[in-house]
């Protein structure tokens, strides 16, 4: 509505009902992509707006502890029985988790965590790469 004078009657916004039927398919879209969770998180919700934002704080906070994990894991690992190759490609794949949800691991961090889960066996070789920086790339190892 567009606010009246004082002594006239509200009038009716003319782009409203333009608006509306817009905003209408918009939320049919989102409805439409959704799965039965998420759904049940938009309950109550009547435009695209409120919508949207319940799902970006619902996903947000769920993005933040995925991070946390997947550093864990990154900081946590250890080569254990694997290939190297095997390593590697682990070490990679968190680091590309990582980077999906905007929260990339420097080069030189990657290569510090490989470098930390080698264990014994490798320790030669780690404090060798250590006592003559720079760092490698992880790309180089």
């Amino acid at each position: 509505m567009i606010p009246a004078a004082d002594d006239a009657t509200a009038v009716p916004n003319p782009d409203y009902l333009q608006w509306f039927q817009r905003d209408q398919l918009v939320v049919s879209y989102l409805v439409a992509k959704m799965t039965e969770p998420m759904l049940s998180l938009i309950v109550g919700k009547s435009s695209a707006l409120e919508m949207w934002l319940c799902l970006k704080d619902n996903f947000s906070q769920q993005s933040v502890a995925n991070a946390a994990n997947i550093r864990f894991q990154l900081m946590d690992m250890s080569k254990g029985t694997k290939s190297i190759s095997a390593y590697l490609q682990h070490a990679k794949s968190l680091s590309d988790s990582l980077a999906a949800i905007y929260e990339p691991v420097s080069s030189n961090d990657l290569v510090t965590a490989v470098l930390r889960g080698l264990g014994s066996n490798y320790a030669m070789i780690v404090t060798a790469i250590l006592n003559f920086p720079p760092l490698p790339r992880f790309e180089d190892l």
